[in-house]
């Protein structure tokens, strides 16, 4: 893995898409970009809602990605920041010295975040920046094409600084928080993987602080992406800082009823403070907190909590009931299917119907503990099985995105010729294949691009 802004060639394949961004530049700018850089999207093999409760996951960084091409301009202090898809997503203007977030949360507040994480770490009154923007992640579609977003703007914004002291883990931690600038609570899986992929592996990432281990995934297997074409932005709604909430509750709850305090941040930090494993857990969750939903008072009660410490802990969700045993049962069990997926890939011959089931077992606490699925990828995962998937789930926040399914490689245009038949006929085949469904292949991390 190079360092953070070493330059690498540009990706086999993607030579007429970096020639039509560096095109574009120069219609809009007038002149050509002084930089390229590129941070992919990602799929989560098994692991889904748990990083931001402190427990490791297993995902890939995918070939799709989005690409920033960056221009310094010192004539002005103006922050200019263009999308290559401008009749879907404006320009955008500002003071690059006096950035500003709007209560609506637009396209471009991600670039925004990105560079605002980064520039605050650096006291300097700065010239004026030019950006173009291509992405090729689906959008609102589970495969982080929000946090690729966010991730392309900060390394922009390392090129910007010649900010050479920042590594690939602490950019991936810096980047995370950054996404709190438009609202989203989440635990930095997204960004782990968009800067740590390793081609050809998938990436055990444990957190506080980030660190990966590289996994060699079974050989003869392919992960198969599908879209739900049920589209919902994580900023849009409180669902997803809502289950962030409920498991934030639940630590506290159990901790206070093992006599641990309310300060435990995270599962993750529970089990470790008695000394458990995943399984332990579940079981202590099943034993001291009730199956039925909680109200804000009687947790106020049994936290004993002051009005300001229930703002900071669930000051900005908006339920009226909280599912403390759901969430943590799921968070306990997901838990303990990264670590035996993770087991059964070290395996000489790794057990695949083994591996298809905790991928499925993954979707299905999802649906009904977790509440993120929809009916169309609850349909969508059982097509995608009936075609041979060995195993098939949502992946990223749910509430729709895509899926992503575990095929026999020999398979594969088989499965993908009958998913199509069973759940996108109703559009061109041309549209569909490599677009709303495609293979995968565990793809490099963030870079700087040679121009």
């Amino acid at each position: 893995m190079s360092d953070l802004l070493d330059a690498i060639p540009v990706p086999a394949g993607s030579e007429e898409r970096i020639s039509r961004i560096v095109s574009s530049f120069v219609d809009k700018f007038g002149a050509p970009p002084d930089f390229l850089v590129r941070a992919p999207g990602r799929v989560n093999l098994i692991g889904e809602h748990i990083d931001y409760c402190g427990f490791p996951v297993l995902p890939i960084a995918i070939e799709q990605d989005v690409t920033i091409a960056g221009r310094t301009d010192k004539e002005s202090r103006k922050f200019t920041i263009v999308n290559t898809k401008s009749e879907q997503f404006p320009d955008h203007s500002c003071d690059i010295n006096s950035i500003e977030f709007e209560d609506k949360v637009h396209w471009y507040s991600y670039v925004l975040a990105g560079f605002l994480g980064v520039a605050a770490r650096i006291n300097r009154y700065n010239p004026g920046l030019q950006l173009i923007v291509d992405g090729e992640v689906p959008m609102s579609a589970g495969l982080s094409s929000s946090s690729a977003l966010v991730c392309a703007s900060a390394l922009s914004a390392a090129v910007f600084y010649e900010d050479k002291t920042l590594a690939r883990a602490s950019l991936a931690e810096l980047c995370a928080r950054s996404e709190r600038y438009v609202g989203t609570q989440g635990g930095g899986m997204d960004q782990a993987i968009s800067f740590l992929a390793v081609e050809g592996k998938a990436q055990l990432i444990d957190f506080n602080p980030v660190r990966c281990s590289p996994v060699t995934l079974p050989p003869g297997v392919t992960f198969v992406v599908a879209n739900s074409m049920v589209n919902k932005w994580k900023a849009d709604s409180n669902d997803f800082n809502n289950r962030v909430t409920e498991c934030r509750l639940a630590t506290k709850v159990l901790s206070m009823t093992l006599g641990q305090g309310k300060d435990t941040a995270t599962l993750h930090e529970l089990m470790n403070k008695m000394a458990w494993d995943p399984a332990t857990l579940e079981q202590s969750v099943e034993e001291n907190i009730k199956q039925e939903p909680y109200t804000a008072e009687e947790i106020k009660e049994l936290l004993n909590c002051s009005e300001e410490e229930w703002k900071n802990w669930a000051g900005r969700s908006d339920l009226s009931m909280f599912r403390l045993y759901d969430r943590a049962t799921h968070v306990a069990g997901e838990a303990a299917r990264v670590t035996q997926f993770h087991n059964l890939c070290t395996n000489t011959e790794p057990n695949l119907e083994e591996l298809g089931k905790l991928i499925d077992k993954s979707h299905f606490s999802l649906k009904d503990k977790y509440n993120v699925s929809t009916d169309e990828l609850d349909a969508l995962t059982q097509i995608c099985r009936d075609a041979g998937a060995l195993g098939s789930r949502l992946v990223g926040a749910g509430f729709g995105g895509c899926t992503v399914s575990m095929v026999l490689s020999d398979k594969v245009e088989g499965f993908i010729d009958q998913v199509y038949r069973e759940f996108y006929s109703h559009l061109p085949k041309e549209d569909v294949i490599g677009n709303y469904l495609f293979a995968t292949q565990p793809s490099a991390g963030a870079a700087v691009l040679k121009m």
